[in-house]
């Protein structure tokens, strides 16, 4: 694997959330590549420094700020500050979780889509291809995940612009991850079958059978997520919700 396609999965493998094959790849690649140790490294401080900064106070605005703060001013190698304050964000999230109006019940898929949001954000995620034809895009993951994913026509119209895609892991679950852009902002979409739903069981419990969107706000970023016939559908960006609900609405009625 090159050094690219290594650090992709630096933030999953960090977490044990990739299959062995892939852990044991990445790590006979850092066994003789000082320059993505060095970016690990920095990611692993990162994680740590910032763990110990939610132990020392509650779960409150006060220990977010706190959090948030004492990152910015750690120096980690190879990261620039808007970089770490974003990534930041992004594990307080995953760690902490259940602040500024988020379900229980269901912040386990929520949140897994909003952290690989901010990391795509904050490039530390690429592409597996960049596309703006529907029919490519499922091409590309008709050989890459055991269910069918299916991109609307005619988001355009709308201002919504497909960008690309990756194969995705949430939680170690296979995900179809397709990017867009509405007003060159970031907008990204997962969609997962009924057995990847199944292993986020708080949301696959309180999702039930098909109904209306739910909506959570998560650091500035909007997040819309809807149950599917057969699995969920995720979106996240910094656009208004009623951009996420149409673009969450539009998927639903491809995949039925």
């Amino acid at each position: 694997m090159r050094c690219d396609e290594i650090r992709r999965w630096i933030s999953p493998y960090l977490d044990s959330e990739l299959d062995p094959h892939t852990n044991f790849e990445i790590a006979q690649h850092l066994e003789v590549c000082p320059e993505c140790q060095g970016v690990f490294e920095a990611e692993r401080r990162l994680e740590s420094a910032l763990s110990e900064s939610l132990k020392a106070g509650a779960d409150t605005e006060v220990a977010w700020d706190r959090a948030i703060h004492r990152m910015l001013a750690t120096p980690i190698w190879g990261l620039r500050r808007w970089q770490v304050a974003v990534a930041a964000m992004g594990l307080v999230l995953a760690l902490v979780g259940g602040w500024r109006g988020w379900v229980v019940a269901r912040q386990d898929l929520v949140r897994s889509a909003a952290r690989n949001h901010q990391l795509y954000v904050a490039n530390r995620l690429t592409l597996d291809m960049q596309s703006s034809s529907p029919e490519i895009i499922e091409a590309f993951f008709s050989e890459k995940l055991p269910f069918r994913v299916q991109c609307p026509r005619d988001l355009t119209s709308q201002g919504i612009r497909l960008i690309g895609a990756r194969l995705c892991h949430l939680k170690r679950v296979p995900v179809a991850y397709l990017l867009y852009h509405v007003e060159n902002r970031p907008v990204s979409v997962f969609l997962l079958d009924e057995e990847g739903l199944a292993q986020f069981q708080q949301a696959a419990h309180t999702l039930g059978t098909p109904s209306a969107p739910g909506h959570y706000e998560v650091s500035g970023a909007s997040v819309v997520m809807m149950r599917l016939p057969q699995g969920a559908i995720c979106a996240v960006g910094d656009v208004p919700r009623a951009t996420l609900e149409r673009l969450v609405v539009a998927h639903t009625q491809e995949n039925v």
